[in-house]
């Protein structure tokens, strides 16, 4: 029986494979920046093997990413970002948070 891949690894594996090639990089050029051969980064690539807390920091490192980008993706940006961080804001800082938006605003006229 083939063994399950972990989705968490598949994840991490797939955000790791894009990154690498939207930078235009071979797996032997990520082996050479990481330290880890190309059939390590294959394997992980691929979800079949997981990062230790060493590989994450050789990685994020080597694609100049965030652990958190490496780990959980990359933040969402725009305007979903700013819904999902101002329904987070207590209401006695929304007044504060109106302000600072509002000076920016004007800054750019």
């Amino acid at each position: 029986m083939p063994r399950q891949l972990k989705a968490v690894n598949t994840e991490i594996g797939a955000r790791i494979k894009a990154e690498r090639t939207r930078q235009r990089l071979t797996r032997e050029d990520l082996a050479k920046l990481s330290g880890y051969s190309a059939n390590f980064i294959q394997e992980v690539e691929r979800g079949r093997s997981g990062l230790s807390s060493e590989s994450i920091r050789a990685f994020s490192l080597a694609l100049k990413l965030s652990a958190d980008t490496l780990l959980f993706g990359a933040p969402p940006t725009g305007f979903e970002y700013l819904i999902q961080r101002l329904k987070t804001v207590p209401p006695e800082k929304m007044t504060h948070i109106i302000k600072i938006i509002d000076e920016a605003v004007e800054c750019t006229h």
